[in-house]
């Protein structure tokens, strides 16, 4: 588990109590309500994760918070939002996903991590592979066999080809040399799961859990070990040992906000992680608490752009010449 936590401070003549009292007072505060952007539908965990945030900033702030929703052209609505029409706006954050660097990299649009204030990664979320409770594959071994003795029969279900589900699907083919077929759809498969049209769907627990604890689903490996499911096996465990995309989530800003508000939002979010509202969010939908800040996010982000960027020319997805 990674646990970054960055600490800010004062150098210098700072130090004396008298300029530490005016800078304390100089400090910048929020003052009216700030608005978190998503760019999903209010049936969907990114959605669920910014109203666990709201909730508790409403605790923690005067001035609360509130979710706002700009969806369409793949999330480039919501991106375009907050880096052109609010890149000054100290009261403003858009929820990140891997989506939002993937997604402008697929639609060669000119949007990048680098456009942004990054303010930090708060969680993990398992990749599950699930069936659907009649089907007859207990295993994840069941999966793989089929698709090795019938080449392509076997149907993966999920979102836009190119998404995380998408590519840990086309990694796993890779691994095992066994070709499946993927589908996609815009519930990301789990209605057509839910119907028996598909043989599996690749995606996290906010989207299938429901329906696993119904019993209309069946989850047979998962990308981490699940506190509330502790029989299912990883897929290291279940013998496949191969390279799985993480599904993060976290916050930005636009780019020309104020360092000290971003220092603000940051402190705020560090605190939102660790209360006790936010942690039983975390459990109940079996995520994995993971703290990545300022810096260490750009960082991180950037090298997450790269990787994306390289897996979408390696399975040509994208053409040779992007945008910068």
């Amino acid at each position: 588990m990674i646990d970054k936590t960055l600490k800010y401070g004062i150098t210098g003549v700072a130090s004396l109590a008298l300029f530490g009292a005016v800078a304390a007072e100089a400090a910048w505060k929020p003052t009216k309500e700030l608005e978190i952007v998503t760019h999903v539908r209010t049936t969907s965990s990114t959605y669920a994760f910014a109203k666990a945030i709201e909730k508790e900033l409403d605790k923690l702030t005067k001035t609360g918070a509130k979710v706002l929703t700009i969806s369409g052209a793949r999330g480039d609505r919501a991106r375009r939002h907050v880096r052109i029409k609010n890149a000054e706006n100290n009261h403003m954050w858009q929820i990140i996903t891997p989506s939002q660097i993937n997604n402008p990299i697929l639609a060669e649009q000119e949007t990048r991590p680098w456009h942004f204030t990054p303010l930090a990664n708060l969680v993990v979320t398992p990749n599950l592979m699930t069936v659907n409770a009649n089907s007859p594959y207990k295993t994840m071994k069941d999966i793989i066999d089929k698709a090795c003795k019938e080449p392509g029969k076997v149907i993966h279900g999920g979102g836009d080809f190119g998404n995380t589900s998408s590519l840990n699907g086309i990694m796993l083919q890779q691994k095992t040399g066994c070709k499946m077929t993927y589908t996609p759809f815009e519930d990301q498969g789990v209605i057509q799961l839910l119907g028996g049209h598909v043989d599996f769907a690749m995606e996290n627990p906010a989207q299938l859990l429901q329906f696993v604890r119904a019993g209309k689903m069946r989850i047979v490996a998962a990308s981490e070990k699940l506190g509330e499911f502790p029989n299912v096996p990883t897929y290291k465990e279940a013998g496949y040992d191969f390279q799985v995309l993480k599904q993060y989530r976290g916050a930005w800003m636009g780019g020309k906000v104020d360092p000290e508000a971003a220092k603000f939002w940051i402190d705020a979010l560090d605190k939102v992680r660790k209360s006790a509202g936010f942690q039983k969010y975390v459990s109940a939908n079996n995520l994995a608490a993971v703290w990545v800040a300022g810096d260490d996010l750009k960082k991180y982000l950037k090298e997450e752009h790269d990787a994306y960027m390289a897996l979408g020319k390696q399975f040509n997805l994208i053409g040779k010449k992007k945008k910068k």
